[in-house]
Order: C-alpha cells, then structure tokens, then sequence
C-alpha cells in the first residue's frame, strides 16, 4: 500500500501545485507538506482527514475512515445547530 505522504506528493505533482499552496488549502505550513511527503513525519488524524479529503481518497476500508465521517458527522449537527 502507497503511503499517504506519496500519494499527497503524487496528487500534488499531477495537479501542478506547490507545497505552499497544498499547505493553504490543509491549513499548515509548507514544511509539514514537506515532511510528510518525504516520509520523515506523519500527519495526525485530522490532518490526515484533511489531506484524504483534498486528495479524493476517503476509502472506506481506512483505517481511520470513521474518523473522517465522524468529523463530518459532528460539522453538518454543528452547522445544523447555528441555523446554518
């Protein structure tokens, strides 16, 4: 199985888009990016929600799917509760 730092590095490449600007859109810094996508660090559980969500990856066999839907989950109630 393709590491999830590859496959960010992968999806980063084939879209054209820098570090910095995958960064924006995850809300981090460019050297996160950079040490997830050399395999030096991992992205905790939201952030790697986040970044699965950015590559259009959210499998349901992941291990931290759940997580994923659970945030969802608790967002729209969050959204529903504000009148939103």
């Amino acid at each position: 199985m393709i590491g999830l730092g590859t496959r960010l590095k992968r999806f980063r490449l084939q879209k054209g888009w820098s570090k910095r600007r995958v960064a924006k859109r995850l809300d981090v810094s460019p050297p996160s990016i950079s040490r997830w996508e050399s395999g030096e660090a991992n992205p905790n559980d939201y952030n790697r929600c986040k970044i699965e969500r950015l590559i259009g990856e959210n499998h349901s066999d992941s291990p931290l799917s759940h997580i994923g839907q659970g945030l969802k989950l608790s967002l729209s109630k969050h959204h529903m509760e504000r009148g939103g």
